[in-house]
């Protein structure tokens, strides 16, 4: 069974690295390849790769 190489979950709170005009945003589910879907508090939904978000916290 494929293991993830993260340790995000649904419902993180997560930040972007290297992009400062993103607000936080939750991640909704994880997907292939180290991918997540991201509801940015922005309302925009998008795919971004693990290596680059930063994980704010768990959801309790």
């Amino acid at each position: 069974m494929f293991k993830c190489a993260h340790n995000f979950a649904e419902g993180d709170r997560v930040r972007a690295k290297n992009r400062a005009e993103f607000p936080d945003g939750t991640v909704l589910r994880l997907m292939d390849l180290g991918y997540l879907l991201i509801r940015w508090d922005s309302d925009t939904l998008e795919t971004a790769h693990h290596s680059e978000l930063t994980q704010l916290g768990r959801s309790p």
